[in-house]
């Protein structure tokens, strides 16, 4: 076929498609609104989060050398900016149906979710004698506490003796519904991104005036699969307006340091990156160009609260996996430093000189009842930490008050026919029991 009557056409740039959904980026908001933090958030913020870092490091050296440091360091700042700036729940009381829901669509990132769940219940607890207030802590049964992290990836026939000492919960290694606060189980890519989706379907159908917000933690890498494009596509489509999808893009997994086309340059994965995918699927979307700023993080959260087209939004965040961990990029994803090495004890460098404190030093040589005792001697140094920082505690007790002062004053009112399951598990249901329907 002769093509050379083609020599001279010109490609164009397609038509753009007409959207419901908006775009802002972070910074530029930021310029014209600034301060969306206090100096002392800033210092509340960081501090809180080089103990959660740390934390993430002490996890994985100990369990040992288990877990995804790398994404769970990564995305810790937008998730402690949501628990302690941005959510309306009661931390007394984890299943009140009229709270506003976090949920791991990443669920990789258990081990961030397990350290920083026992790090603010310790902050609270901690926080609540100095501010004087003792109902903010919910039912012990109800808790995740530092002697629970003993518990992580253990299951509960383990017997190493601290972990039966403090009855430790066992905890697997993706969220399920055993963690306090946690509405769904979360864990292969792919998984996460719809099953919250449908809590926030659920939200909307029932409380259908002001229906909670489900804020979802994702990585770019576990947008990648099908089911997630369908349900991006579904929930504009539907307008689940309550939705906020948290994308911690840091470009790297499991064998690649460019997951997305960025830059002119090809994704070793895809050819779309996070803003990009979302926008087309008539997503409102926020950018974050650095994704470790707080003060970035802070008015995107805001922002994405503040949008009021009907359509749900993602703020994708900028950020570089395993960040100040010592292993960053795919190196940090689902990897770490070695146990008890030189680069473990690095790690723990900045939290010693900020604080004044010095974790237990371990050989590495030693029967797993050792290696616990080390690990718990670590949790400990955190919990000496948080006696001794009363500012810090006494701050996160009032944001955790205030969350609940919200909730209580938004007043969020069922629909008065909305079903209610809790009927499913009354009248003493028993598989001995066959209904008269499923008779042949």
């Amino acid at each position: 076929m002769n093509t050379t009557r083609f020599s001279k056409v010109q490609p164009m740039t397609p038509p753009p498609q007409q959207r419901r959904g908006v775009f802002y980026n972070a910074a530029d908001v930021l310029s014209k609104n600034p301060g969306a933090l206090s100096d002392a958030d800033l210092r509340f913020f960081e501090h809180v989060d080089l103990i959660y870092r740390t934390m993430c490091s002490i996890l994985y050296n100990y369990v040992p050398t288990s877990g995804h440091p790398g994404g769970s360091i990564s995305s810790g700042r937008i998730v402690e900016s949501l628990l302690f700036r941005i959510l309306d729940y009661d931390f007394s009381s984890p299943d009140r149906k009229d709270a506003d829901i976090i949920s791991y669509a990443a669920g990789h990132k258990a081990m961030g979710l397990y350290a920083f769940w026992a790090l603010r219940n310790e902050l609270v607890q901690t926080g609540c004698s100095v501010i004087g207030n003792k109902t903010l802590m919910p039912e012990p049964s109800r808790q995740l506490r530092l002697e629970d992290l003993l518990g992580f990836r253990r299951n509960p026939t383990n017997e190493t003796p601290l972990f039966k000492q403090y009855h430790a919960k066992a905890l697997d290694g993706h969220p399920t519904c055993a963690t306090p606060f946690i509405r769904i189980a979360t864990g292969a890519s792919g998984v996460g991104v719809p099953a919250s989706l449908g809590l926030a379907m659920g939200a909307l159908d029932v409380f259908r005036d002001d229906p909670p917000w489900v804020h979802m933690i994702e990585g770019e890498g576990g947008m990648t699969p099908g089911r997630v494009h369908e349900a991006l596509a579904a929930a504009a489509t539907a307008q689940l307006s309550n939705a906020v999808l948290h994308v911690d893009w840091n470009q790297a997994s499991i064998d690649s340091n460019r997951v997305c086309g960025e830059n002119g340059a090809p994704g070793d994965y895809v050819q779309w990156n996070p803003v990009d995918l979302c926008l087309l699927h008539d997503w409102n979307v926020i950018l974050v160009p650095d994704g470790l700023d707080f003060s970035q993080i802070a008015v995107a959260q805001e922002l994405a609260l503040s949008i009021d087209n009907d359509q749900p939004t993602a703020v994708v965040y900028r950020t570089k996996k395993g960040w100040k961990y010592g292993i960053e990029g795919r190196e940090s994803h689902g990897a770490g430093h070695k146990f008890c090495s030189e680069g473990f004890y690095k790690s723990l460098a900045e939290y010693e000189t900020t604080f004044g404190m010095t974790f237990p030093r371990f050989d590495g040589k030693g029967s797993p009842a050792q290696i616990e005792e080390k690990y718990f001697e670590s949790l400990m140094v955190i919990r000496q930490t948080l006696q001794k920082q009363s500012d810090l505690t006494r701050t996160a007790a009032e944001k955790i008050l205030s969350a609940k002062e919200r909730l209580d004053s938004r007043k969020r009112v069922q629909r008065s026919n909305a079903p209610d399951l809790s009927v499913l598990y009354q009248n003493g249901i028993s598989s001995r029991l066959l209904p008269e329907e499923l008779k042949l």
